[in-house]
């Protein structure tokens, strides 16, 4: 907004907020940095990022650690935030104070955090501490690790790996490599059959070795998709949900049926 100084429509009064900053915000005081800008552009990147089923990294600087983690700042916005010990990294090794590393926002507080309602007439109950946006420097190392491990990959190869964790939407599968790099098996594609969540979570605890088929490896952002229902013919539907094994020790002649089936269904489309 402007308005015109003195009835003048030559000359325009320019107000404080229509001035570009130009300085960095690392310089700035905390009470000068504009913290709503800061919050703005982290969340929004991360909401449509994530709508594109992409992750977002951020340059930040580390002002100063503490056994329970590190206090750091954004480089873009001078926004502070927090990274817990366990996301710094590998092993026992700590973030260095005032260098700058690659992380990945993992929660970042709402408008709500400090208690109020959106009409309440009442004033902020004071609180101690403030609510500050997580970060995740493992985040960026565990994706760096799964680059390198899909450069090796290509779709069809059958690999091995041992089950990591259950998530909500499948199996993370931790595969063969010096930096023991991830792979998502998705619950749909484990079988043929509708898969049960608690009952792919009793038949595949962490810890359980299984083969996979790589359905794709990504370069750019390192992601692994991996996929074990093609180790089903049409006489054994289902059977990766009740005999895995017998699966498993067949699974180079179960995907040779399956690429033969694949390549006749294609070449019957291209009639």
């Amino acid at each position: 907004m402007a308005r015109r100084n003195n009835g003048s429509n030559s000359m325009w009064e320019r107000k404080w907020w229509s001035v570009e900053e130009t300085r960095d915000p690392t310089t700035l005081p905390v009470w000068q940095r504009d913290y709503r800008f800061g919050f703005q552009v982290l969340k929004r990147s991360m909401v449509e990022n994530r709508k594109l089923g992409k992750k977002v990294f951020w340059d930040v600087r580390v002002l100063e650690s503490h056994e329970s983690g590190c206090d750091i700042e954004m480089l873009n916005s001078g926004l502070m935030g927090f990274i817990p010990r366990g996301e710094e990294g590998l092993g026992e090794e700590r973030m260095a104070v005032g260098e700058i590393y690659k992380v990945e926002c993992v929660a970042c507080p709402q408008a709500r955090v400090n208690k109020e309602s959106k009409s309440s007439p009442w004033p902020n109950e004071p609180r101690k501490f403030k609510a500050k946006p997580i970060f995740s420097h493992y985040m960026w190392l565990e994706q760096q690790r799964s680059i390198e491990k899909a450069k090796e990959l290509k779709a069809g190869d059958i690999i091995s790996g041992v089950i990591y964790k259950k998530c909500p939407k499948g199996l993370i599968v931790t595969l063969e490599g010096e930096h023991k790099p991830k792979g998502m098996l998705a619950m749909m594609d484990v079988s043929r059959k509708m898969t049960p969540h608690a009952y792919a979570a009793k038949m595949f605890p962490p810890g359980t070795r299984i083969s996979c088929y790589v359905v794709h490896s990504d370069v750019k952002n390192g992601r692994i998709t991996l996929s074990t229902k093609e180790f089903e013919d049409d006489a054994h539907v289902g059977w990766m949900l009740s005999f895995p094994e017998r699966c498993f020790k067949n699974a180079d002649q179960a995907v040779e049926k399956y690429n033969e089936k694949r390549s006749a269904y294609i070449q019957w489309l291209q009639r």
